[in-house]
């Protein structure tokens, strides 16, 4: 079965991000909208999830972290969210997402096999 694993840092403190909750919606053909999991990162700003879905072929899926969990809301220019879209071929593809964020900014980068 697919997974989805993701390691969140605060570039600000040098700490990881405990309790950032992360979303994964499956998001079918019609355009209706499923929820597979929501789950919040451990301690270690980490989250590890096998996505028990039964895969017929090159499913969508969007990977919601909500970082209205960490950040507080200020004027202006907010980011509530970072949202990617991905998809699964295979029974055993794995999804790495880390996320460095900040008050002000976000670097993230995938990989997957």
């Amino acid at each position: 079965m697919p997974s989805i694993s993701t390691h969140v840092l605060n570039s600000e403190t040098g700490t990881h991000v405990a309790g950032l909750t992360v979303t994964l919606t499956h998001i079918k053909t019609d355009g209706a909208r499923k929820k597979i999991f929501s789950s919040k990162t451990d301690s270690g700003g980490r989250l590890i999830r096998s996505i028990d879905f039964p895969l017929t072929r090159d499913e969508i899926f969007e990977i919601e972290f909500k970082l209205s969990d960490i950040h507080i809301k200020k004027k202006g220019i907010y980011c509530s969210d970072i949202i990617y879209r991905v998809s699964f071929g295979s029974e055993n593809e794995t999804f790495h997402i880390p996320i460095i964020v900040s008050q002000h900014g976000a670097s993230t980068w995938w990989s997957g096999a």
